[in-house]
């Protein structure tokens, strides 16, 4: 039996989504991590849910500032591009 899938499911993994945010970089995400970390009481190591994670790049931000990051995103595009940049205290997984 196939179930249709909702409208966000196929958006959040669509080109079009990428397009749209194509001017959300790893420059603007370090800026806003850096200012919410600053007044958040976080220990390196600390364990870090990133949910509805995209293409990663808070994820990377975080585990580079030393946290363990897991990051979770329901467009298998958005985490076949993000297994690049896994390591012991960076994953990503399929999930919603």
């Amino acid at each position: 039996m196939k179930t249709e899938k909702e409208w966000f499911e196929e958006w959040f993994d669509s080109p079009y989504y990428h397009i749209l945010y194509k001017n959300r970089d790893s420059s603007e995400a370090e800026t806003l991590l850096n200012n919410l970390i600053s007044g958040i009481p976080m220990n390196a190591g600390s364990k870090v849910l990133d949910v509805a994670c995209g293409k990663g790049r808070h994820s990377i931000h975080l585990n580079r500032m030393g946290f363990d990051v897991t990051g979770f995103d329901l467009s298998p595009r958005s985490i076949r591009h993000n297994l690049q940049f896994e390591n012991e205290t960076l994953q990503f997984a399929v999930h919603d």
